[in-house]
């Protein structure tokens, strides 16, 4: 399965009523918007029911502004025997500079859910983009400590300026 066939891409706009008490968009707010995007990521890679088993990273990088339109993009990377890990990307336009940002990054495990005994085995994903690549052959330097949470949103900033700035 390519990854393009497991990518949901949401949009919202951010209201007052999302802000903390900075004027920026509450973190936790962009972790509910996060999870509902990836747990929508795990339904169209697979018939088999899943729930969220961790939020494993959320990189913030840049804060959201009030009226900012916020996309967050999500893509099955990793397969296991029993869990997946889902990626998700989140950019915020800005409509008075008529840009794009990246203002976050994220790794989460979606494992099937304990009920379910018989299932068939996971479909592993192939990636289509350099970026795709970065990330999905990234996992076992994430897992084994290899390069930190931190190290790789440095790198991961730098290729998805390459990527859509060229």
């Amino acid at each position: 399965m390519k990854i393009s066939d497991t990518r949901i891409i949401s949009n919202y706009t951010v209201y007052k009523k999302h802000l903390n008490r900075h004027n920026t968009l509450f973190g936790g707010q962009i972790l509910f918007w996060l999870d509902e995007v990836m747990g929508m990521t795990i339904r169209k890679y697979s018939k088999t029911l899943f729930v969220t088993a961790s939020i494993d990273t959320y990189q913030f990088i840049e804060p959201v502004q009030n009226n900012e339109l916020l996309k967050i993009e999500s893509y099955v990377t990793r397969v296991g025997n029993k869990s997946v890990e889902v990626f998700g990307e989140v950019t915020a336009y800005n409509a008075e500079e008529r840009k794009n940002r990246l203002v976050g990054i994220s790794f989460a495990t979606f494992s099937i859910r304990k009920d379910i005994k018989e299932f068939s085995k996971l479909e592993d994903v192939e990636y289509e983009t350099k970026l795709e690549k970065f990330v999905c052959e990234s996992y076992n330097d994430r897992k084994e400590n290899k390069v930190s949470i931190r190290e790789f949103t440095k790198n991961y900033i730098e290729k998805f300026n390459e990527y859509y700035r060229g």
